[in-house]
């Protein structure tokens, strides 16, 4: 059995395989849904420090605010900017797996990964999220599939593989 993912390694794939990531961390959740009320906690103590005249506690307030309103635009901007540096920007990748394992070639690597290595998998309803410990995962989408039936066949190869899978 094999199954065989190919796409460049843009920057959109590397924002949207974060994005999966961050999506499946469990804190970032109770996080989102709180993301306005803090930014209420924290507009109203600004907009109190501005009125009474205290500009140093405003810009903290404000700050802060900025922070929470913003954070990702700003992330997705820095690393968009940072990974056009990169040796693997615009690569293209094609990714195989097999009873073996995982295989990536791309113009700058060519890497074989057992199945051992990788700790856990997520599903969501556009790719699967291949884990190699906290922080370190390969992003399959499934618009990068090559056949109709790589999706099925990528599906049992990674439930077979890998212990900890999941829907996210």
């Amino acid at each position: 059995m094999q199954a065989e993912y190919r796409f460049e390694f843009s920057e959109d794939h590397l924002l949207t395989s974060l994005l999966r990531y961050r999506q499946q961390i469990w804190w970032r959740r109770l996080f989102l849904a709180l993301k306005w009320v803090l930014a209420a906690a924290f507009a109203i103590p600004m907009l109190v420090a501005i009125y009474m005249g205290v500009p140093a506690l405003a810009g903290l307030f404000g700050a802060v605010l900025f922070a929470l309103v913003l954070g990702w635009p700003i992330d997705a901007w820095l690393i968009r900017r940072r990974f056009r540096n990169s040796p693997y920007h615009g690569d293209n990748i094609v990714l195989s797996l097999s009873d073996g394992g995982v295989r990536i070639v791309g113009r700058s690597s060519d890497s074989q990964i057992a199945w051992s290595a990788f700790t856990k998998a997520r599903r969501f309803r556009d790719g699967v999220l291949l884990f190699q410990g906290p922080g370190m995962f390969n992003w399959l989408p499934d618009s990068a599939a090559l056949e109709p039936t790589t999706l099925e066949v990528a599906q049992k190869l990674v439930r077979s593989n890998v212990g900890d899978y999941r829907d996210a």
